[in-house]
C-alpha cells in the first residue's frame, strides 16, 4: 500500500471516527478490510479465513472504547496473529 493511499485511509477514518453509528461502523471496517487485503497481498502471504473481520472488529472494539489508531492496531495485530496461530 502506498504511502499516500494509507495516509487517505487514516484520514478517512480520523474523520468517521468520533461517532461511529453503525453505518460508520460498516463504512470503516470496509476500509480495513481493504487495508488488510491490500497489506497481506504486498506481503505476498494469503492469511487464514475470517483474519481480516477478526482484526477490523478488534479495530473498531478497540477505538470505541478509546484507544489510539496505533494502539488498536497493535493490539489487534497482536491479537489476530495469538487466534489464528496454526
Amino acid at each position: 500500500m502506498t504511502t499516500s493511499l494509507k495516509a487517505a485511509v487514516l484520514g478517512l477514518l480520523l474523520l468517521a471516527l468520533p461517532a461511529l453509528a453503525q453505518d460508520d461502523e460498516t463504512m470503516i471496517k470496509r476500509f480495513c478490510l481493504a487495508a488488510f487485503d491490500a497489506a497481506t497481498r504486498q506481503a505476498g502471504t494469503t492469511p487464514p479465513a475470517g483474519m481480516g473481520e477478526f482484526t477490523c472488529d478488534c479495530f473498531i472494539k478497540q477505538v470505541n472504547q478509546g484507544a489510539g489508531l496505533d494502539a488498536a492496531k497493535q493490539t489487534c495485530t497482536a491479537e489476530a496473529i495469538k487466534a489464528f496461530q496454526s
